[in-house]
């Protein structure tokens, strides 16, 4: 008897179709989404486009639970950061999507770095092999694993044998991601830079990210301090900037490590380091003993000792508060090695600089004196 019913409904919809004022092929949108409103089974009935219909016509058709309807209706919301609504969506959308529709979501998901959405994707979509590789690149699979058409797709770049940098370039720097999110977020705070390079250009150049995957062996390590290994041979250069997931922002000897929640501010407060800046908030442990238990500069912007033999105009710091000595900086306001978001002001600026070229000239005199032993 309900298949008669329905059947007989069907009848009767087509016959509406064919002879009403209000077909939705032959009247305007709005005239369409009023007819579906009223009859929406009669989708089933016209070879309409769902993307071409208004946004308030798909969500009314979504009572259909048409896979179609609920992939258009899915993509609405994500492009929404509606992300809570999504989720009911994701087991009802169709198992198989042709490739231009599902790389253009693909690509909208990472672009707003959504990767549990992406992972819900894949669970209830055909094995896509970009979508495989995406997956793959963001659990930090090794980069030898992948294709050079799979690389080229979302333009990574592989280690090479060596590097090439400009001779006015002071202090050169390799940077390396260990997974896809943080190759991408190294390539934004590496932009950032170059628009903006502290304290001047040629300061630091910077290379091009490469992604190594689990080569680099990164953890969240001693004190929550992110921590990597580097498992491989690579190209010579004066420093190291490694991103990985987790962990706080550091720098050991010539090798800085920064995660994703790292920012432009946090990365040059730690280039600083680089130079031999030292942080002038409290210092606890092992650092504070060796640091702070005998007189003298210890940074260009620390000197360890009493006031009277601190430069002139230098004011006490909180570097050393847990150690043995007192500690003393160049002004008394608040600067980026005290609090990274600060910007960094002149007198800073100038004090890096004058670092960077009172290195730069120690290294060329150097290589001078090398060169003239061989030549004798």
């Amino acid at each position: 008897m309900l298949k008669l019913v329905k059947f007989i409904f069907i009848l009767i919809l087509i016959g509406v179709i064919n002879s009403s004022a209000d077909h939705p092929k032959l009247h305007d949108k709005r005239s369409q989404a009023n007819f579906l409103l009223s009859f929406p089974q009669s989708y089933y009935l016209t070879d309409i486009n769902p993307v071409s219909l208004s946004l308030s016509t798909i969500e009314n058709l979504t009572v259909l639970n048409d896979p179609e309807i609920n992939f258009v209706w899915l993509q609405h919301l994500v492009e929404r950061g509606e992300y809570n609504k999504a989720r009911f969506l994701w087991s009802r959308i169709p198992s198989e999507i042709p490739s231009e529709k599902l790389n253009e979501f693909v690509d909208l998901l990472v672009m707003q770095q959504r990767w549990q959405e992406i992972a819900r994707l894949a669970e209830h979509v055909y094995s896509s092999d970009r979508l495989d590789v995406l997956l793959a690149m963001q659990s930090g699979v090794n980069a030898n694993k992948l294709t050079k058409a799979q690389l080229d797709y979302f333009a990574i770049n592989t280690l090479p044998d060596r590097l090439n940098f400009a001779s006015e370039c002071k202090n050169s720097v390799l940077l390396l991601a260990d997974h896809f999110s943080a190759y991408q977020h190294l390539k934004r705070l590496r932009a950032q830079y170059i628009q903006n390079p502290e304290p001047e250009e040629n300061s630091f150049c910077l290379s091009k990210v490469f992604y190594l995957g689990n080569t680099l062996d990164c953890k969240q390590g001693f004190k929550g301090f992110a921590s990597c290994n580097i498992n491989t041979a690579l190209p010579e250069t004066d420093f190291y900037i490694l991103m990985t997931k987790n962990g706080l922002a550091n720098v050991r000897e010539s090798q800085m490590t920064l995660t994703l929640k790292s920012d432009i501010n946090v990365m040059v407060h730690e280039l600083m380091h680089f130079s031999g800046f030292e942080d002038e908030y409290p210092i606890y442990g092992q650092k504070a003993k060796w640091l702070c238990n005998s007189e003298g500069l210890k940074a260009p912007n620390l000197f360890v000792g009493t006031a009277e033999q601190a430069p002139v105009g230098w004011v006490k710091a909180k570097t050393c508060q847990n150690g043995i000595l007192d500690a003393y900086k160049p002004s008394p306001k608040w600067s980026k090695m005290q609090f990274q978001e600060l910007p960094l002001s002149e007198q800073y600026r100038q004090l890096w600089q004058k670092k960077i070229h009172q290195d730069w000239l120690f290294e060329e005199q150097n290589v001078a004196k090398s060169t003239s032993s061989i030549i004798n």
